[in-house]
């Protein structure tokens, strides 16, 4: 590193980071500093890359010789999954990835980190999960990981709020075939009363003008409330979760407890190696 700028010559490899929006994620950030203190010549670089862009934007990036890999964010997860030569065992049960490793050959491999650090990002708030009655808003690359992680903290409930029936019934049966029982169910609505902790796997309070489906004055204090759309900003539904006073994790906690598996993967160790750790 030099003047605080990483250090770039014609052997650097590219790690691309392609999401939509993509100006909040902090991978980048995070990411480049771990490259940089292991002493591996790669970058990360964003790129914004909306759905009707992604196939080209794939298929160029993997004909490239000096591209590590690249990192999926919102709303490729799933179509990312689908190129990929092969998945780690917790990608191909969720069908999605969050990182992509290109291999000398251009084939391309993904993971799926964002269930592990979902959970480890919330600390000890983490130990509520056991037994704990669960709304997840949102059942797609982000939302599946998540699902899939729950699946192994012991909840006693998981309801699924997607606008896409398919997603949140493939969700839901994946979850149940995870526990042996039924856990996992597709729901129309929230019902806040009967919670104990509210995630929200979307873009909602990032993107559009769409409001979270769970209205302020039902936020308690005893709730556990994550949102891992939050990076850069607060968004209104973590606003509202700290304003009634409840345990609240974000995006960044998610991303930080995972940051170091995706840059091993990235480099070439094996998925769930931490580089530098």
């Amino acid at each position: 590193m030099t003047g605080g700028a990483p250090a770039i010559d014609g052997a650097s490899r590219i790690y691309a980071v392609f999401g939509d929006p993509v100006a909040q994620v902090q991978t980048p950030r995070l990411i480049n500093a771990i490259f940089a203190a292991a002493g591996r010549n790669i970058l990360a670089v964003p790129f914004h890359v909306t759905p009707a862009q992604f196939g080209a934007s794939w298929d160029t990036f993997a004909a490239l010789d000096n591209v590590a890999g690249i990192g999926v964010t919102v709303p490729h997860k799933v179509a990312a999954a689908r190129r990929c030569a092969t998945l780690t065992p917790t990608a191909e049960a969720v069908g999605a990835v969050n990182s992509v490793r290109r291999d000398a050959d251009g084939s391309m491999h993904g993971a799926l980190f964002d269930g592990t650090g979902f959970v480890l990002g919330l600390g000890a708030g983490r130990a509520r999960l056991a037994g704990a009655r669960v709304l997840l808003v949102g059942a797609g690359g982000a939302g599946r990981a998540i699902a899939h992680a729950l699946a192994g903290e012991g909840v006693a409930r998981l309801d699924l709020l997607d606008l896409d029936p398919e997603a949140a019934a493939f969700t839901a049966a994946m979850v149940d075939a995870a526990t042996g029982r039924p856990t996992a169910r597709a729901v129309a609505s929230a019902a806040v009363d009967t919670v104990d902790v509210i995630i929200n796997a979307t873009p909602i309070g990032i993107k559009g003008d769409a409001r979270f489906p769970v209205p302020p004055a039902a936020l308690r204090p005893d709730m556990l409330v994550a949102d891992i759309a939050a990076l850069a900003v607060e968004t209104p539904l973590l606003r509202a979760a700290r304003a009634a006073g409840a345990t609240t994790s974000d995006g960044t906690d998610m991303l930080a407890a995972q940051i170091a598996l995706i840059a091993g993967f990235a480099a070439g160790l094996p998925a769930g190696e931490a580089l530098g750790r």
